[in-house]
């Protein structure tokens, strides 16, 4: 305040400031910016709560046709299944009323037939459907058959271990006396061999070769093969029996018998005089083992003193034989020659022989039968088939064989073999019988 020479007081004048006018319009300016943004939001919020009360007003009208819904459609379905079960009920009933009457046993009987191979169709099918291996890979998986191993399978059609089996014997991949297993069967390549062939023979039947005149040639051809294999194995099997092997060989017991045997030394010299001349010095006394080992000519014998040790009459030659078998224990033989020279034999023992054990002529006495059950076979058939063979008139008929000997056989002749080339896998028992 200023005051004036009169004593009056004054408010000087203030001189406005250009800064100060600047803040004061921006603050301005921001508060009614401020304002226009609160009334704004204002705005927001309550459109927002509008659309808010609005939804949920729209929601509980619709939540409420919605259960009205639920509750017509749960009161429907237990309308219906209330139905359904008053319809299972009576028919049911009327299930119960018809089976006893004959076409209800029938279908009853039809019905469970049917689940029962559609049961065990499902069961081979789950069985041989693809299982993982160890390494996660698909592999098939066999029905298990304890008789007759599975090993193969052609277009769902199961191949056994017999037939890999029979098809290998007919090729000749087995030997008569050989079993075959699942694990040698693959080892061997003979599962594959045989799926090969069944392949191929069924291409062959769909593109028709069977139709072929020279196929089918062969095709009977193999047939009669198989049928005339199996007649032969049918008729062997019932002649050739244990029963009637014994039997065989009990009537042939007499001439199984090889007669005595002797034991025996010998001198071998080269003439009569000098065989004279040791018949007597053997008569004076010297000893018969002596005189063998310094004057026989048997190179075998003379160390062992002369010593021949025990035979049979057929194993020796027939002039020594009428010789040594002529003369009794203890006797000097007299002097006799034979190709290798003169002998002086000494008889030292004789016994009885028994006959030849069953055992070592069964297998000739089986072989003996087989072959003569293919020749009467055979001839039977000849004879009621009425057989004539029309040979070219330009060749001279080949003389007729004489019919075989179908007699039982001497088993200890010496010179009995088997009928078509004696038994030469079986040399134990040939010499057991010589």
């Amino acid at each position: 305040m200023m005051e004036t020479p009169d004593g009056q007081k004054m408010k000087p004048e203030r001189r406005a400031r250009p800064l100060a006018a600047a803040f004061g319009a921006v603050v301005r300016a921001v508060l009614a910016a401020g304002r226009l943004i609160a009334g704004a939001i204002l705005m927001v919020l309550r459109a927002v709560g509008k659309v808010a009360l609005t939804t949920w007003r729209l929601a509980a009208a619709l939540d409420s046709a919605l259960w009205r819904a639920v509750k017509l459609m749960a009161s429907r379905a237990l309308e219906g299944l209330s139905y359904a079960a008053r319809l299972a009920a009576a028919a049911f009933r009327g299930l119960l009323v018809w089976l006893p009457t004959r076409t209800g046993r029938a279908y009853s009987a039809l019905s469970g037939a049917f689940l029962v191979i559609a049961g065990l169709w499902i069961i081979d099918v789950l069985r041989a459907a693809p299982s993982l291996d160890a390494s996660g890979g698909a592999s098939a998986r066999a029905p298990i058959d304890e008789d007759d191993p599975i090993l193969a399978r052609i277009d769902g059609r199961y191949v056994h271990l017999s037939e890999i089996e029979a098809t290998a014997r007919a090729g000749g991949f087995l030997r008569p006396d050989e079993t075959l297993t699942p694990k040698t069967a693959f080892e061997r390549n003979l599962v594959e061999s045989y799926v090969e062939q069944r392949l191929l023979a069924r291409a062959a039947l769909d593109t028709g070769l069977q139709r072929s005149p020279s196929v089918a040639r062969k095709v009977n051809a193999a047939r009669d093969r198989v049928l005339a294999s199996a007649y032969m194995d049918a008729q062997i099997e019932d002649a050739v029996t244990p029963d009637t092997v014994e039997r065989l060989y009990k009537a042939q017991s007499d001439v199984t018998r090889l007669g005595d045997e002797v034991r025996a030394r010998h001198i071998l010299v080269a003439t009569g005089e000098e065989a004279e001349e040791i018949v007597a010095l053997l008569k004076d006394g010297a000893d018969f083992a002596d005189l063998a080992r310094t004057r026989s000519l048997d190179r075998a014998t003379a160390p062992l003193g002369g010593e021949i040790g025990w035979f049979t009459r057929s194993m020796m030659t027939p002039v020594f034989s009428r010789a040594v078998f002529a003369a009794e224990p203890g006797d000097i033989a007299p002097p006799f020659k034979t190709e290798f020279g003169w002998h002086v034999v000494e008889v030292l023992d004789r016994r009885p022989t028994s006959a030849v054990p069953f055992d070592q002529v069964r297998g000739p006495i089986e072989k003996f039968l087989r072959m003569r059950t293919i020749e009467t076979s055979l001839q039977t058939l000849e004879e009621e088939s009425q057989v004539v063979y029309f040979r070219p008139e330009e060749e001279e008929p080949a003389p007729q064989a004489a019919p075989p000997d179908l007699s039982d056989p001497d088993l200890a002749d010496p010179d009995f073999t088997l009928p078509g080339g004696g038994v030469e896998e079986d040399g134990e028992s040939q010499d057991a019988l010589q």
